[in-house]
């Protein structure tokens, strides 16, 4: 077994060390115990301290990102006996921080997770490689200091291989959260194509494994044209003389005016609930228990109250928050996302005082004069 020496005559105790280790593994261990994971809906509310702490979540995850990321450069250098001689200590104390901002990070994220509406196949990876990661840098935690005390090389070179692989588990639970906050598309929709396709691949690949297969809905086939027969001319008189009328043509019928069979929610008023509402109330994210990804989600509204109630702008929840100035505290979509312009409101207002149809076809609609070019730019796009 290689071992390398401190400058010190004999190996160090590292008692601190051991101190805060064991601290951390006790707090992320009933930290468990008291706040189990939830991959479903909670069943009851949660205290407003433990929803109090669980929005810290997106600060506190930031800290320990940043102190592995360096981690990483730092433990390259400590691969050889003079950088861990040098670099060593340095690194433990880079590892406590950063295993310590994991386990506030994951315990807050699993309080946050008790204000609801944090379901879906991004959720459940981005909480399930939180934890593994997390407990994968805790356990190296232990390794190094076993290393450091024994002053084994073949040790450190087992801890790094863990670490390194448990920071990569973080990274892509990271990966799947941002998912959840900015959309699917969010890291891959301006990649380069040769890079696109692995990426595109590799996620739906992972999200298979903890999202139950969509039902594709049932369609009826269409029946297939009946072949027009044409008319049988009728013979002339014998004695005429006449030549047989020639057999009369039936015009094709004329296609259906652009958009004739799309429907408006569909095609006009979900494209805007999608780029603007849906990152925040769909099947992956649904706050307030709303989402807005399909039309009988986008009714029933959420636990604030209805959503679109037909006729009525007044009650349409939606309506009137969108219509709330910006500074106010419920103005939808929240400061910092992107907001409605002037067209798309209107059309949204139209559409609830048109009756908030689910069927209604955009060949048959009346739009406003004013909103037709906006609504051609929603059917090009």
């Amino acid at each position: 077994m290689s071992s390398y020496s401190h400058d010190s005559d004999g190996p160090k105790s590292f008692t601190i060390a051991w101190i805060a280790t064991s601290a951390l593994l006790a707090a992320f261990v009933l930290g468990l115990l008291v706040f189990p994971p939830l991959y479903d809906a909670p069943k009851g509310e949660a205290s407003s301290m433990v929803l109090f702490v669980g929005r810290f979540h997106p600060i506190l995850l930031h800290l320990p990102v940043g102190i592995l990321s360096v981690l990483c450069l730092f433990e390259l250098i400590c691969s050889t006996q003079r950088g861990e001689q040098k670099y060593g200590e340095a690194s433990l104390l880079m590892l406590i921080l950063g295993a310590a901002g994991s386990v506030l990070a994951v315990l807050a994220g699993i309080m946050l997770s008790r204000e609801g509406g944090y379901v879906g196949g991004n959720f459940s990876l981005h909480q399930t490689m939180g934890l593994v990661g997390t407990a994968g840098v805790l356990i190296a935690l232990v390794v190094r200091l076993m290393a450091m005390g024994r002053e084994s090389m073949e040790l450190l070179n087992a801890y790094r291989a863990l670490y390194f692989i448990s920071f990569g588990i973080m990274g892509l639970g990271a990966h799947f959260g941002g998912n959840m906050s900015h959309g699917n598309k969010f890291l891959t929709e301006h990649a380069p194509a040769a890079v696109k396709g692995p990426m595109v691949a590799m996620e739906k690949w992972m999200l298979s494994f903890v999202e139950k297969p969509k039902a594709e809905p049932k369609t009826e086939p269409a029946p297939e044209p009946k072949a027009d027969v044409a008319e049988k001319p009728t013979p002339a008189p014998a004695s005429s003389g006449m030549p047989a009328p020639a057999a009369p043509t039936t015009p094709a019928p004329a296609a259906p005016a652009g958009g004739g069979e799309k429907l408006v929610f569909q095609h006009v008023i979900l494209p805007v609930l999608t780029a603007k509402c849906n990152k925040c109330h769909c099947e992956e994210k649904s706050k307030g228990d709303l989402r807005m990804d399909t039309y009988e989600m986008a009714i029933k509204g959420g636990e604030n109250g209805k959503n679109f109630v037909a006729g009525n702008l007044k009650d349409s929840l939606s309506i009137t928050r969108i219509m709330l100035p910006d500074s106010d505290d419920e103005h939808m979509p929240p400061e910092g996302k992107d907001q409605l312009t002037p067209e798309e409101i209107a059309l949204l207002k139209w559409w609830v005082e048109q009756g908030a149809s689910g069927t209604q076809k955009v060949g048959e609609a009346k739009f406003p004069a004013e909103l037709q070019a906006t609504v051609d730019g929603i059917l090009k796009g």
